[in-house]
C-alpha cells in the first residue's frame, strides 16, 4: 500500500494561539480522500472552527494545549487501492 508523509507548518514547538498546517502527501495517484486522526486512540477529527480539512491539509486554529498529541492520516480511495498506509505520524508540541 502507499505510504502517506506528514509535514508540520511552523515547525514544533509551536506556541498557543498559532495555527498550525499539518499536510499529508501519498506519492502515489492523487484522488485520495483525506482522514485525519489524533491520539493513541485514533480518534478521526472532524471538521469544526477549530479543526478544518481542505484537501490534504489539516489546518488547527488557535493551538491550545489539548492539542499537544500525535497526529495522523489516512487517504481513501474508491479504486485499488483503496487505502494507504498510516505508517507516519507527527507529534505536535505546544508551549
Amino acid at each position: 500500500l502507499p505510504t502517506s508523509t506528514l509535514t508540520v507548518k511552523p515547525n514544533n514547538p509551536v506556541f498557543t494561539g498559532e495555527t498550525v498546517n499539518l499536510t499529508c502527501v501519498i506519492e502515489s495517484h492523487s484522488d485520495w480522500r483525506y482522514e485525519w486522526y489524533k491520539g493513541t486512540d485514533s480518534v478521526m477529527l472532524q471538521t469544526s472552527d477549530h479543526y478544518t480539512v481542505n484537501k490534504n491539509t489539516l489546518t488547527i486554529r488557535g493551538v491550545n494545549e489539548s492539542d499537544q498529541d500525535q497526529y495522523w492520516c489516512r487517504g481513501q480511495r474508491d479504486e485499488r487501492p483503496k487505502s494507504s498506509q498510516s505508517r507516519s505520524k507527527v507529534s505536535l508540541t505546544v508551549t
